[in-house]
This record gives C-alpha cells, sequence and structure tokens, in this order.
C-alpha cells in the first residue's frame, strides 16, 4: 500500500509540471502562430521597414522646337504614395521659352491623355535658367505608373529640361495599413 501512495504522489507531481509547462508556453506557440489574442501587441503600431521612391524613365529631355514629350513614371519602393515631387531643371538657351508638366494615367496618345488635356503638375510655367519644384496629389500603388508630359511654349533653340524625382516621408507616403492575416 505504501508503494501505491508513493507511485500516486510521483504521479501528480508528475502530472503537475506538465501541466505547468504547457501554461508557461502556450501563449509564446499561440503568439508565435499568430492566434488572435495571444501574444498580440496593443498600443500604437507602426512600419519599422519600408522604402519610398519613384524613377522616371527619361530624366533629360531636349527640345529644339515646340514639340512635347513624355516619360514614364513609376513607384519602385515598397509603400503606396499619396503625392509625388519633381525638381524641374530648365537650361538658359537663347530666348524666352516656358514649359508646363502634365500627368496621365494612361499613356499619351498624339499629345492627348485619353481624349483630353491631361492635368497639370504645378502651377504657371517654369522659365528658362530655373529649377523649380513641383508636386502631384494623385496617388500611386506600389509598381504604378504615371506618364507626364513636357509641353513647351517657345522653344526657338535648343532647351534641356531635366526631371529628378523626390519623395518627401512621410508626408508623401500613404500610411500603412494593418490587416488581420
Amino acid at each position: 500500500m505504501k508503494d501505491l501512495a508513493h507511485r500516486g504522489a510521483v504521479w501528480t507531481v508528475a502530472l503537475a509540471a506538465v501541466l505547468l509547462l504547457g501554461v508557461a508556453t502556450a501563449p509564446a506557440i499561440a503568439g508565435a502562430a499568430g492566434l488572435k489574442g495571444a501574444g498580440a501587441s496593443v498600443g500604437t503600431e507602426s512600419v519599422t521597414s519600408a522604402s519610398w521612391g519613384v524613377t522616371a524613365s527619361l530624366t533629360t529631355m531636349t527640345f529644339t522646337g515646340n514639340t512635347d514629350q513624355t516619360t514614364n513614371v513609376t513607384n519602385t519602393g515598397t509603400v503606396a504614395l499619396v503625392a509625388e515631387s519633381y525638381s524641374v531643371t530648365v537650361s538658359n538657351p537663347a530666348g524666352s521659352p516656358t514649359f508646363k508638366v502634365f500627368q496621365c494615367a494612361v499613356a499619351w496618345v498624339s499629345t492627348k491623355c485619353s481624349g483630353g488635356a491631361g492635368t497639370q503638375v504645378g502651377t504657371g510655367s517654369l522659365a528658362k535658367n530655373s529649377t523649380t519644384t513641383i508636386t502631384s496629389s494623385t496617388a500611386m500603388a506600389v509598381g504604378g505608373v504615371l506618364y507626364l508630359q513636357v509641353e513647351p511654349t517657345g522653344v526657338t533653340a535648343s532647351t534641356v529640361v531635366t526631371i529628378s524625382t523626390k519623395i518627401t516621408a512621410p508626408t508623401q507616403v500613404r500610411a500603412a495599413v494593418k490587416t488581420n492575416q
């Protein structure tokens, strides 16, 4: 009988140890498995790693007359954008040429954006011998493309227009969207 009582005590201790081990590790395992409620964080969340940027297919355009030229701009980052900025530099040729930049959601066809004129990026005209930052408030998904058209007026001598893309985070980066997966 004494042996039976000893075995019962051993089994009780072993069972308690197994239960204690299960209670101690279950929250960590549940959190690692992504189970809702267990191991979840509470409070403010933020993106800890992301990249943002846009790349133009053509950054330097040479105008020898008043013929429009186009370039594509692609979101090459890992987050969506709510706006994009462009630094536009115009060389200092003879005469007084001016330029405007327009955007379209689809490719330009015969200087038309789906039958229309597109939307001007920035306001006014860009003058010779200047560098101006203009901003588009068009949202751009990751991998999304905008089509830009540079429209000259009054070009009488070779004029170079350079477009550099600029993204100002966090004002132009779309806030992260939390999803439960």
